[in-house]
């Protein structure tokens, strides 16, 4: 059982490559930190939500035929 473990580690630990350079030997750029707090476009300014002209639900007839 051992035996089977170290070479699962093996496989695991060694097939990795180096995760620092890209497929064509060339490092990867390193992240840039962040600035916060994100601010979108409009942050300043939101558009107003929409909202219903009446409070009440308007019902429209329909023939029963087409239910």
């Amino acid at each position: 059982m051992a035996v089977i473990v170290l070479v699962g580690f093996v496989i695991v630990a060694g097939g990795n490559g180096s995760p620092s350079t890209g497929p064509d030997g060339k490092p990867y750029p390193r992240p840039t930190p962040g600035v916060y707090p994100v601010k979108f476009p409009g942050w300043d300014k939101p558009r107003p939500l929409p909202k219903p002209t009446v409070s009440y639900p308007i019902r429209f007839p329909s023939p029963k035929a087409t239910r």
